[in-house]
């Protein structure tokens, strides 16, 4: 401090809390945009001892904040109607999640599909796409569909090369 001697502290002004009223206009547009940049989609392979080919399927959609945005990410479930929040204390790290099947199928494609993703991630998003429509067809129950998927998760996120 004594390189500051002039310097005079400012307590740090307090952030109202953050959610999102889904039907302001434009808000979905924005959210779009916000999930653009901190969306992930995600196909989830595990072992599996109760499937033919040893291996389950599933898909994910998360949004991934610090604690402090807790309320921004509840409101997520609002405006998807599905969905959960949670956080984990230890590292205060909150996760936004859908898991269900039907509702990535009836809800989340669809407000994409609606409201598009820009960017490098439209291209995981289209990806994910085409792993719902194999699953929804029983696809990854085969070993032709599974290796579809196994290739389809292969190419996104971060594994994705740039073009």
């Amino acid at each position: 401090m004594a390189a500051f001697t002039k310097v005079i502290p400012v307590p740090r002004p307090l952030v109202p809390k953050t959610t999102l009223n889904y039907n302001t206009p434009g808000v979905k547009y924005w959210l779009a945009g916000f999930l653009s940049g901190e969306g992930c989609f995600y196909i989830k392979v595990s072992k599996s001892k109760t499937h033919k080919l040893g291996k389950s399927v599933a898909l994910n959609f998360l949004v991934i904040q610090h604690k402090r945005d807790a309320e921004l990410l509840e409101s997520f479930t609002q405006v998807f109607g599905c969905g959960s929040y949670s956080i984990q204390e230890k590292t205060g790290i909150g996760t936004f999640a859908v898991s269900n099947f039907n509702n990535i199928i009836d809800k989340v494609i669809p407000f994409f599909e609606e409201y598009p993703i820009l960017g490098v991630k439209a291209k995981d998003f289209e990806d994910f796409k085409e792993a719902s429509i194999l699953i929804k067809s029983k696809a990854h129950l085969t070993k032709v569909g599974l290796d579809k998927i196994l290739l389809i998760k292969s190419r996104m996120n971060f594994k994705r090369e740039l073009e």
